[in-house]
């Protein structure tokens, strides 16, 4: 998020193979800013890291177990598997959105994956929904409010809202459009303007926004409070937070949902500090990684994404392809939700900015439709220790993500530093062959006796889905 006034303006060369935990990369996602490390993920259902755990060239970590989709999931009864194909395990999952009983949707149907659009007027409630926003993020009394009649607007369009608790939402408590409360203000971790709207005093104490959150929670306990962070999340050395800032971690107890932004293509044409993160899109993933390594509750973590050339006077935003590996990299690593941000100030300010850039559109579009498509498998445990790959660049990592839906395997993957590699997968236990299908790609191969390789360009997401009953045996 950002606030108007606060911008600061196939031959494959040997490599590590190692076994990995749900959602981590085979030599770790390069992570931070020039060099930083990511914080500890949240364990996984027991992921474990092989011998790429150590700290390799360029920044790069090797991770644990990544978190599993909103908690650490359980064991419980295992699938039988085939004569040749692995036995899946069958793996309850902690639903971040479970114990509210007006909240967010996936709690009681895993069909619905929350994609947000961060404060947007009602009145463009119809071009949302054709993009695939299913829930409307930071409307209050001040800034594009929702009244009554603007909620039915949303409603009527299948869109939910995460509203201000102040005199439009409290209006309005007893709708179930309303499916959380936005906690104010905006970016509390990042300096804030002091009493005379000068900057800049320190950030809002984590204390304060704890006992807010109590507030909030006595005032409607059936609706998860939703709190937005900065790019502090991931950046350490972000200059915005001001000195003798507090640590990001105490922020995230003041939440049920917690979200961070950080806009890795925009910063590219921002002062030197922004500049040093300019294009490491893995950052919103070391985010990810990072919130849910500071939940203590199993909330829900959330990041948001860039879909503009943001700030007047420059030239740098995403393509298509970046903001997809963006999104497809914190799915992967165990985000919750996505929020889009679609406002731009260049060369004006236009609040749905994304719809000046068909191609954004057309692109954001479909891939909102393959989120929504797969919410199913996206919302279930992830099984750790039965896929590994193995990238041919140490220094370029590819993470992974593994999946099953009854007897479908479901291998995400996407490259996590600049660079290009050749990725080597293997599939546990499998001594058969069978067709691969690459989710969106239109193309298929065989996988042979577990293993299949792929080359990953700039930014590439592949998507594998894996039908174990169409195996053959050797």
């Amino acid at each position: 998020m950002n606030h108007p006034l606060r911008l600061i303006l196939a031959a494959f060369p040997a490599a590590l193979l190692v076994s990995v935990g749900c959602g981590s990369s085979g030599t770790g996602s390069k992570t931070g800013t020039g060099g930083t490390t990511t914080g500890t993920g949240g364990a996984g259902s027991a992921g474990t890291t092989g011998a790429a755990g150590a700290t390799g060239a360029a920044g790069t970590t090797g991770r644990g177990g990544a978190t599993s989709t909103g908690g650490t999931g359980t064991g419980g009864m295992t699938s039988t598997g085939g004569a040749c194909v692995p036995t899946v395990p069958t793996i309850a999952w902690t639903n971040p959105y479970a114990g509210w009983s007006r909240g967010i949707p996936t709690a009681t149907d895993p069909t619905f994956f929350p994609i947000s659009a961060w404060l947007q007027g009602s009145w463009h409630a119809t071009e949302m929904a054709a993009l695939g926003i299913n829930i409307y993020v930071g409307n209050n009394a001040g800034t594009d409010s929702l009244a009554a009649a603007d909620l039915a607007t949303l409603k009527a369009q299948g869109i939910y809202a995460i509203v201000g608790q102040d005199s439009v939402g409290l209006a309005n408590v007893d709708d179930p459009t309303i499916v959380g409360w936005w906690m104010t203000p905006d970016e509390p971790d990042n300096a804030q303007d002091k009493s005379d709207g000068t900057c800049c005093g320190p950030p809002v104490a984590p204390g304060t926004l704890v006992t807010e959150y109590d507030a909030y929670q006595a005032a409607d306990p059936t609706r998860p409070i939703y709190l937005g962070l900065g790019q502090g999340v991931a950046y350490d050395g972000w200059e915005g937070r001001g000195s003798n800032a507090p640590a990001e971690s105490g922020y995230v107890p003041a939440s049920d949902i917690v979200d961070f932004d950080i806009y890795p293509y925009n910063n590219c044409g921002g002062d030197a500090n922004e500049q040093v993160t300019c294009g490491q899109f893995w950052l919103n993933a070391t985010g990810v990684d990072r919130l849910h390594g500071w939940s203590a509750r199993g909330q829900a973590v959330w990041t948001d994404i860039e879909t503009t050339i943001i700030a007047a006077g420059t030239t740098t935003g995403p393509t298509p392809k970046q903001t997809k590996s963006e999104v497809w990299l914190s799915l992967i690593h165990g985000a919750n939700g996505i929020t889009y941000f679609l406002d731009t100030w260049n060369p004006s300010f236009r609040e749905d900015g994304i719809f000046a850039d068909a191609a954004m559109v057309t692109a954001v579009t479909a891939l909102n439709q393959q989120i929504k498509t797969l919410a199913p498998v996206l919302n279930s445990a992830d099984i750790p220790n039965l896929v590994t790959v193995n990238s041919s660049d140490p220094n370029v990592p590819i993470d992974l993500m593994v999946k099953a839906h009854g007897q479908t395997l479901y291998v995400f993957a996407a490259i996590s530093g600049a660079g290009t590699a050749n990725g080597e997968f293997l599939i546990q236990g499998m001594n058969g062959y069978g067709p691969v299908t690459v989710l969106g790609e239109n193309r298929t191969f065989t996988v042979t006796d577990g293993q299949f390789g792929d080359v990953f360009a700039a930014n590439d997401v592949h998507l594998y889905e894996i039908d174990l009953t169409a195996v053959t045996c050797d």
